[in-house]
């Protein structure tokens, strides 16, 4: 555990740095976002942007970031997920085409789809992304998302699996990878919730936007990261925050 831990001290160190600069950005943005009756309770606390983000960057940083990605990096390499990165041709056609459907779902297929049947959707169209908006989504959606859902959870869920089932195995079945990828994917969809409902009202279609667009892109970079590692992953999840925020700024 300890060799593997320090023959990945970069890895460690890239995810802080991430998970630092992503985080303070998307504290800013999250405040910013938050509905007037949320922002006068958090001034009556006497809580200020600057605290938010402070705390989102520590929590994003350090606990869901180093943290994880440390404890990710031991579960993964007992069930065989952990791979260093390598150039190859295929990875990076299947991570493109992954990152190009993503993108499109994020923007403009949510627009068209689920802003025709929402006016809160909607309105998230209107104007172009900030700064914050496109660094927090860039880094914390490409690094730690991925570090918590996929490194550590998907890892973890192959673990237990593994461990309940076919503990007498040579090898683990590509069913337990696969059932691990949808619960992670299930799970990184209802990790949404939460947030969403500091900005709007938790409706069917708002739950239906959230499983449906969030699970699956999280199948599509749980598929990266079983057969190409995490770095594939979080290409694909980052690029397609970035390629999404900047066709808004194209096209709103």
């Amino acid at each position: 555990m300890k060799k593997l831990l320090e023959g990945n001290w970069k890895y460690l160190l890239f995810v802080l740095i991430g998970g630092l600069i992503g985080g303070y950005c998307l504290g800013v943005y999250s405040y910013d976002t938050l509905s007037e009756g949320t922002l006068a309770v958090l001034r009556e606390q006497n809580v200020t942007r600057e605290m938010v983000a402070l705390s989102s960057m520590l929590q994003y940083g350090i606990l869901f970031g180093v943290v994880l990605a440390a404890i990710g990096i031991v579960i993964s390499g007992k069930v065989h997920l952990w791979k260093a990165f390598r150039l190859e041709k295929k990875a990076v056609l299947i991570t493109a085409i992954i990152t190009a459907i993503a993108a499109l779902c994020l923007f403009p297929g949510d627009k068209l789809i689920f802003g025709q049947l929402n006016t809160w959707v909607r309105d998230q169209y209107t104007t172009a992304p900030t700064i914050y908006k496109i660094v927090g989504g860039l880094l914390v959606g490409g690094i730690i998302e991925e570090v918590m859902m996929r490194l550590f959870f998907m890892s973890l869920c192959t673990l237990i699996l593994s461990r309940l089932f076919y503990r007498n195995e040579n090898e683990i079945p590509i069913r337990v990878y696969v059932i691990a990828n949808i619960l992670s994917a299930i799970l990184f969809a209802a990790g949404h919730i939460p947030s969403t409902m500091t900005m709007t009202a938790l409706t069917p279609v708002i739950l239906l936007r959230c499983f449906l667009f969030n699970g699956g892109l999280g199948l599509g970079f749980g598929y990266l990261y079983r057969k190409y590692g995490i770095a594939y992953a979080m290409i694909a999840h980052g690029l397609a925050h970035l390629i999404a925020d900047i066709l808004m700024i194209i096209y709103i």
